[in-house]
């Protein structure tokens, strides 16, 4: 399968549109279109944006190789390592709302609060 398959079949998966992951990763639409076509292929910074998008391995998106995501229970760390408890509401919340913004705006967000926490 090549890298266009894989990038719209994840994008289809995930209901969005050409437009939508466009303005997600940071790039028109009509790139998009020509990835899906194979007609050019994304930088590797774009391929990592979209591995983050999607939540998929790199290389898989890349090469097709390997898993495509992480298998839970396969290389978890050990349970004396989990950390035990659920999240408070106020976690949840901003790890939901974390989860909704585009990758590129994950990456932003990441950056201020490392200079401010």
């Amino acid at each position: 399968m090549k890298i266009g398959l894989r990038i719209k079949q994840l994008r289809e998966e995930s209901g969005c549109s050409q437009g939508e992951l466009a303005r997600r990763v940071g790039v028109t639409q009509p790139t998009v279109s020509d990835w899906e076509n194979n007609k050019t292929e994304p930088t590797v910074d774009n391929l990592r944006l979209l591995a983050v998008e999607f939540d998929v391995f790199f290389e898989w998106l890349a090469t097709g190789r390997g898993p495509r995501q992480f298998a839970p229970g396969v290389g978890e760390p050990p349970a004396e390592y989990r950390v035990g408890r659920p999240l408070a509401d106020d976690e949840a919340q901003l790890l939901a709302a974390f989860r909704r913004l585009p990758a590129a705006r994950r990456e932003a967000l990441l950056e201020f609060l490392s200079r401010w926490a």
